[in-house]
């Protein structure tokens, strides 16, 4: 390892454990509040990972969002070399659940550990990968760092870096070409995407640009009669949206627009599903407040006769709700956050609402709205109006359901060049036993 990379590298280490009570107090902190966080607390310190043999297969998506696509990337690479132990990684309770839902024999699961030097190299003994790789947009340096000294190369996938992403990580760039010197080969969604990491990494850093994985989206099994089962319970006629992925004030503007809605058809049904399982409680009281009939899953079930509102207050059940929908607007796009998974509600082709604020998926809504499956909104008034025009016509439905579908076959091939990156990489096979 160069001088420099050492000297940036043992400064952001050194910084970690100036920094590392106030990690913990975060982490306490969000025990208190989630359950999620509390159970597991040993894992963010790699004190229970799994002990694997050696030479498997290490994946990481952060959270919920990349949690379906690590799953497709594992299943496709346990189909095609059974013989890899594979440890899954996330880091948020969403995508943990996510995560262990789609788990398979040959498979294990846990946090990632806290990016402190003691808790990487406990995390590597335990795990013994052979490659890691990496989902997005997760550069931890001080685990870039044990990865390179304990020579496991790392691959990151379906890559990108959002232009304030890309801003952030330059006024740090020493650091981050250091942290980006383990890293063998980058898959990136985008042009921009590939011009950003070769921009941010040491010269040479192999940078291809192979897609979104998020395009190879396949419903689950079963996912598809749950939502008919789900839609029966409305009632087949009924016009149903839902706000998916939603932020504070999103469902405010989500109420308003359905109130709007319901002058015009009042036996239209809201379904509201926040991003983060932790605001649950303050939506469901905001949904009781609002004056409308609601419905809660965790408490109802089905929505009740007569509900105008149904609050999604459960996990993993996003897709199974997308498929008993007629429109679905994406939250965190009104929200400056940057705007959720547009691909989930088109691939069910609904047509697809969000905000204005894409940055973190803009060539997605690039591609959506040029076919004319997306549609951008500001306020409750637009959203009002734009819902009243899809739900009142079944030609417009259909045409923007039909354009949506047609917008993932530009993804057909993501998984297979996504692939073509790791192989390579993977360990050799096992030598057929003699006799």
């Amino acid at each position: 390892m160069a001088l420099r990379d050492k000297v940036v590298l043992g400064a952001y280490g050194a910084l970690s454990w100036i920094a590392a009570p106030a990690m913990c107090g975060y982490m306490l902190a969000r025990s208190a509040r989630d359950s999620g966080w509390r159970r597991r607390l040993s894992e963010r310190w790699a004190i229970r990972t799994p002990q694997l043999p050696p030479g498997g297969v290490w994946l990481h998506g952060s959270s919920l969002g990349e949690a379906g696509a690590l799953s497709v990337v594992a299943g496709e690479l346990r189909a095609r070399r059974p013989d890899l132990p594979m440890l899954l990684t996330a880091f948020t309770p969403a995508g943990s659940a996510a995560i262990q839902g789609r788990l398979r024999e040959s498979q294990s699961h846990c946090f990632l550990p806290l990016d402190l030097g003691i808790a990487n190299r406990r995390f590597l003994r335990a795990a013994r990968p052979a490659l890691g790789v990496i989902l997005e947009t997760e550069i931890w340096p001080g685990l870039y760092a044990a990865c390179r000294s304990a020579g496991v190369p790392l691959a990151i996938v379906s890559a990108r870096l959002s232009e304030r992403s890309h801003a952030r990580y330059r006024r740090v760039h020493g650091l981050a070409s250091a942290a980006l010197r383990a890293v063998r080969v980058v898959g990136a969604q985008s042009d921009e995407d590939a011009r950003r990491f070769a921009e941010l990494g040491p010269d040479g850093l192999d940078v291809r640009v192979t897609g979104n994985l998020k395009f190879h989206f396949r419903p689950e099994a079963g996912v598809l009669e749950r939502g008919a089962e789900i839609r029966r319970a409305i009632g087949p006629h009924r016009p149903v949206w839902i706000a998916a992925s939603t932020h504070e004030p999103e469902e405010n503007v989500a109420l308003e627009a359905h109130r709007q809605v319901l002058a015009g058809r009042e036996d239209a049904l809201l379904i509201i599903a926040p991003r983060h399982r932790e605001r649950f409680a303050a939506v469901r009281a905001l949904l009781r407040q609002s004056g409308l009939k609601i419905g809660v899953r965790s408490g109802d079930g089905f929505p009740p006769p007569g509900a105008q509102v149904f609050l999604l207050d459960t996990l993993g059940e996003m897709n199974a709700f997308y498929a008993a929908a007629d429109v679905a607007f994406v939250g965190g796009s009104i929200a400056k956050v940057g705007g959720h998974n547009l691909l989930e509600p088109a691939a069910f082709g609904l047509p697809v609402l969000a905000g204005p604020h894409l940055f973190q998926t803009r060539d997605t809504a690039r591609l959506l709205s040029g076919a004319g499956a997306l549609f951008s909104v500001h306020d409750a008034r637009e959203l009002a109006g734009r819902l009243a025009r899809l739900l009142d016509s079944e030609l417009a439905q259909r045409s923007a359901g039909e354009a949506a579908r047609n917008c993932l076959a530009a993804g057909e091939n993501v998984l297979e060049e996504t692939l073509a990156l790791i192989e390579p990489l993977l360990p050799a096979r096992p030598a057929p036993s003699s006799g």
